[in-house]
Parts: C-alpha cells; sequence; structure tokens
C-alpha cells in the first residue's frame, strides 16, 4: 500500500512549481496532441452523457479493441490541465479493479480518453 502512495504522491508533486513561473504549464506526456484520434479508433455508439462531456464506444481499428471514450470539448489547453491528474493517475495505476487508460488525445480543442470498455454498463 505504502509502493502505491508514494507513487500517487510522486503524480502530485511532478507539478509543484516552488518559487517558479506560477504560470507555468504542466507537461504532458500522456497525452498524445495533433493527432487526430479518429485515424485510429472508431466511433461505434453512445454510452451516455458524463459531467464533462459525452461518453461513447469506441472500437480500435486495427485491433478491433473496444474502449469507452470519453470526449470532453475544452476552450483550450488551459482548460487541459484541469484533467491532467486523472490521466497521470490512470497511467500510473495497473490492477485489476481499476479501468486501464488505453490512450488519449487532444485534439480540436477536444480531450479524448479511451478507458477499458467495461460491458456491464454505468455504477450509477
Amino acid at each position: 500500500m505504502a509502493a502505491f502512495l508514494d507513487k500517487i504522491g510522486k503524480i502530485f508533486n511532478r507539478g509543484n512549481n516552488f518559487g517558479g513561473d506560477s504560470k507555468r504549464k504542466k507537461v504532458c506526456h500522456n497525452i498524445r496532441f495533433h493527432e487526430n484520434p479518429e485515424d485510429y479508433w472508431e466511433i461505434i455508439g453512445e454510452l451516455g452523457d458524463g459531467a464533462f462531456g459525452k461518453v461513447f464506444k469506441a472500437q480500435h481499428k486495427e485491433s478491433g479493441k473496444l474502449a469507452a471514450a470519453k470526449i470532453c470539448e475544452l476552450k483550450g489547453e488551459d482548460e487541459l490541465e484541469d484533467f491532467t491528474v486523472e490521466i497521470d493517475i490512470l497511467t500510473e495505476c495497473r490492477h485489476e479493479n481499476i479501468v486501464e487508460l488505453l490512450e488519449a488525445f487532444f485534439y480540436e480543442e477536444k480531450l479524448w480518453m479511451l478507458i477499458e470498455f467495461c460491458g456491464g454498463g454505468a455504477v450509477d
């Protein structure tokens, strides 16, 4: 458990900028920029609405793997920083009871988070 908490702590501390420029942008290593996710994924249905956008069922064009595509329309890269913590945590966490983040894209002012598809439906 301590190793897990250390990983989470490192994720949060990565963006600290003590004594530096407070307007510095966080580097998003886990997000693919300027690549159209529709070159890789095909939307095959709508799953529902989330707090920040719609969620679609998507299929990878080469492997056929299914994913839940959470697509959030943002006003720019500044709003993207709000989602980087979630993306970083999902990228670092590997456990059978945590959905896996397959890929993340920022393209044409939209954030695409492709998350492991769970066929059982929403938990709400």
